[in-house]
């Protein structure tokens, strides 16, 4: 179980001596995410490390941790200067929570909100891993428009849906974090449309319109990724992929850079790239086809165009070690 790697490790356990683990552990959590009393429910040794990152008021990252029982008490309450929402989803693991008066259990896929304004107790029996995105509490507010009595704490969003999709979404920025943290920093400031639909759909609403579209823009992508090496892909497809109307989808892929032609390519030609360098594909014919393209004259132009260099020069460049930017 690995949290995601294009964020920083920026505290663990690993370094501390048992009996000492669980105070640092209070510690970490209180920094990263919010103040907390922590007790353990396992005997085996304790482990928990954080990867986590700022983009303006969104705070994202992944926790993983043995077994523990979290409460966030009055007390907590009573002497923090800020409150935030924080949106969980299960990436592995089980765990129980009351909160808001609300009693649920979260299995892996399930996402569930806290409001740090409400005392939390949360227990897992083993180790579990989650991503969290942070949000102050006034500005969740004022996006969704509501009064902050309404805000949908202790609510789940079974497993599935537009939990996981946040959980890809900001594994996008994490691995885009690691080479370029401006880029990332402004694609993260996007998951505020996502996050607020999954909060709408957890009070029982509809989303607005914004938020949809960032849902069907996302789901798309998705979609995309999980089919783009298929060279006969076709926006016929892709909308009965997606559940989407036609209508809908070029509404969607007209908000994409270049439109949907240009997002496949790149990342067409981003796979292209590994296999070119990968011991076992020779040929460049075998390249063209494991990436999607229909042709190997359409690699050619392609692969030309973005990067100036015919395929297999790139290999040639790219397998000496040589910087091709």
């Amino acid at each position: 179980m690995t949290s995601f790697e294009g964020f920083p490790e920026i505290c663990s356990t690993a370094e501390i001596a048992p009996p000492d683990a669980f105070a640092h552990w209070e510690q970490l959590v209180a920094g990263a995410i919010t103040e907390v009393s922590i007790a353990p429910t396992v005997s085996r040794a304790f482990e928990g490390r954080i990867r986590s990152a700022d983009f303006g008021d969104i705070s994202v990252g992944t926790v993983v941790a043995e077994g523990h029982e979290l409460r966030r008490t009055r007390r907590h309450i009573a002497r923090a200067d800020d409150f935030h929402v924080i949106g969980s989803v299960v990436l592995a693991g089980h765990a129980q929570v009351e909160h808001a008066g609300n009693r649920v259990e979260l299995a892996p896929g399930a996402m569930i909100f806290y409001d740090t304004a409400q005392p939390i107790r949360w227990r897992s029996e083993g180790l579990i891993e989650d991503l969290t995105i942070r949000v102050p509490r006034q500005q969740v507010v004022d996006y969704l428009g509501i009064r902050a009595d309404l805000l949908p704490a202790g609510m789940v969003i079974g497993e599935g849906g537009v939990g996981l999709m946040l959980a890809r979404f900001f594994r996008q920025v994490a691995q885009l974090h690691s080479t370029d943290p401006a880029s990332a920093a402004v694609l993260a400031s996007s998951g505020i449309d996502l996050l607020g639909a999954a909060a709408t759909i957890a009070a029982g609403e509809r989303p607005g319109r914004a938020q949809i579209a960032a849902v069907n823009g996302q789901q798309v992508l998705d979609y995309l990724r999980a089919h783009f090496t298929d060279p006969e892909l076709t926006i016929e497809r892709i909308a009965d992929g997606c559940r989407v109307s036609r209508r809908t989808l070029y509404r969607v892929v007209a908000e994409f850079e270049g439109g949907l032609g240009a997002v496949l390519r790149g990342m067409r030609l981003e796979r292209a790239r590994v296999l070119l360098v990968a011991s076992d594909f020779r040929s460049i014919a075998a390249v063209a086809t494991a990436s999607g393209f229909a042709t190997e004259r359409q690699f050619y132009r392609a692969f030309h165009a973005a990067t100036g260099m015919t395929p297999g020069e790139y290999r040639v460049v790219a397998r000496s070690g040589a910087d091709i930017g």
